[in-house]
């Protein structure tokens, strides 16, 4: 999935598309033990933890990674608590051939490892006027390491409203395939197992 196209050519494809084929969405996790690359991607970004028992896995996560005993054992035991945790974040996606990208995280979403549980077209909060599909270089932002195109928008503010609304809301209904009958304009089903 990721191999089939360069960074530039992914570039000139995310470039060529209007606003209106990009949506934001919350992805949560399924829930199933994380491989070695998942667990290392949750633990570097900013993810939230979700669910009745946030506050007590959180705890767990702190007690684990503190306390002596179980240090080498706190890498293995976070990766199944994350694994089994509710794990969400924001992401912006579009559909690339059949697969999804989120140009907010830079990668392909794993449909079959996440699920999307809100979506709404970017359109719902901006268009051409207050936002923009374009090249933002490493000086732009520090985080890229090379010319990367991403959503520029003039009010992030709307996005971080976006997010605290839906990030905690209670239901977890998958609308992955929901996701995929709106943007192909027909029923879609995805194949998780």
């Amino acid at each position: 999935m990721t191999e089939k196209y360069s960074q530039e050519e992914l570039n000139q494809i995310l470039l060529s598309k209007k606003l209106n084929e990009f949506y934001l969405a919350i992805i949560e996790n399924r829930q199933e033990l994380l491989t070695d690359e998942e667990y290392d991607e949750i633990v570097k970004r900013d993810k939230v933890i979700y669910g009745n028992n946030k506050e007590e896995v959180e705890a767990l996560f702190k007690e684990i990674q503190e306390a002596e005993d179980l240090k080498k054992f706190a890498s293995g035991l976070m990766k199944v608590m994350y694994s089994l945790a509710k794990v969400r974040y924001l992401a912006i996606l579009t559909v690339i051939d059949d697969d999804v990208y989120d140009i907010a995280n830079r990668k392909f979403e794993n449909l079959k490892r996440n699920k999307i549980v809100h979506f709404d077209n970017l359109t719902s909060l901006y268009n051409e006027t207050n936002a923009r599909i374009r090249y933002f270089t490493p000086e732009e932002a520090p985080q890229l390491t090379q010319r990367t195109v991403m959503i520029d928008v003039d009010d992030i503010s709307l996005v971080q409203t976006y997010e605290d609304t839906h990030v905690y809301q209670e239901e977890s209904e998958d609308l992955t395939g929901n996701f995929f009958d709106e943007i192909k304009g027909k029923s879609y089903t995805l194949k998780i197992k």
